[in-house]
């Protein structure tokens, strides 16, 4: 008989060659060894499953499997079929975590005994205007659940086995917002999401780079509109490519600080009294 084990990491990839090799550094050193890793990948060109190779030899536990759809929420669910964790953890391939991430989950898990979480995020960079963006995401995310519409991030998502599947898993019909979209469905089965504050994980701005930042804000805010509208969104609303080349492929710009600031002015000013609001 299999061993259970404690998590199953899952992260989905396409064209990641770039940015695997970090995250797969970060999970290959934790401290806390109950786990296994799934690397779902969508049928990458570049060299992502011999980069996966390379950073996984020797790790048994370690396991790369080719998905038949290119399709995030696919790709999942895909890896959460072969998983034997008690909790599933699903991350973005460009992401980062400490090497004790999974060791202060466990800790989380006991004391607070979650059904599903998330966690608060940091910026990939040390420059002050992502700071402070990264910020209002975290401060949203409490906020959201304020007006019952709680939310988990794809990039990082935590959750039971049994209650992923009591759920269905992730909708493989959606186009965007599947990770919001399993959220809600918890929170309408009486499941809450938790927010832990710690421990963070480290969230690439890079789509924020490649796309420009107000023109980005902009697709979200009308996605959310259209859900709070209208419902999930099934069909193509906007371009919101998968996968590290459609990053690469784009004209990089630099974001345009001055009409930032406009959405973001007042923030940084309230910064400490709004995370004294939320500290546990």
């Amino acid at each position: 008989m299999e061993k259970n084990l404690y998590f199953s990491v899952i992260i989905p990839t396409l064209n990641e060659e770039k940015c695997l090799p970090t995250i797969l550094t970060s999970i290959r050193n934790q401290t806390f060894k109950d786990f296994e890793l799934y690397v779902c990948d969508g049928g990458s060109k570049d060299k992502t499953k011999q980069v996966f190779e390379k950073y996984t030899t020797g790790l048994p536990n370690f396991f790369y499997i080719l998905s038949t759809k290119k399709s995030v929420g696919y790709q999942r669910n895909l890896g959460a079929k072969h998983a034997r964790g008690e909790y599933l953890i699903f991350l973005d391939a460009d992401v980062d975590v400490s090497p004790t991430f999974l060791e202060e989950l466990h800790i989380s898990t006991i004391k607070r005994k979650f059904s599903m979480a998330t966690t608060w995020i940091l910026p990939d960079s040390k420059k002050a205007i992502d700071n402070l963006m990264i910020l209002f995401g975290n401060l949203l995310s409490e906020l959201a659940k304020e007006v019952n519409r709680q939310f988990s991030g794809g990039y990082n998502t935590i959750i039971k086995r049994d209650i992923f599947w009591k759920l269905n898993g992730f909708r493989e019909d959606l186009k965007i917002n599947e990770d919001h979209d399993l959220a809600i469905r918890a929170f309408k089965k009486g499941i809450e999401c938790v927010i832990l504050k710690e421990p963070r994980v480290v969230y690439s701005l890079r789509r924020f780079r490649s796309e420009g930042t107000i023109k980005l804000l902009r697709k979200y805010t009308y996605g959310q509109i259209y859900n709070l509208l209208k419902g999930p969104i099934t069909r193509e609303l906007f371009d919101y490519q998968m996968g590290g080349d459609a990053h690469m492929l784009r004209k990089r710009k630099k974001p345009d600080l001055i009409r930032l600031n406009t959405y973001l002015r007042g923030i940084e000013k309230f910064e400490k009294k709004i995370t004294e609001l939320f500290k546990e």
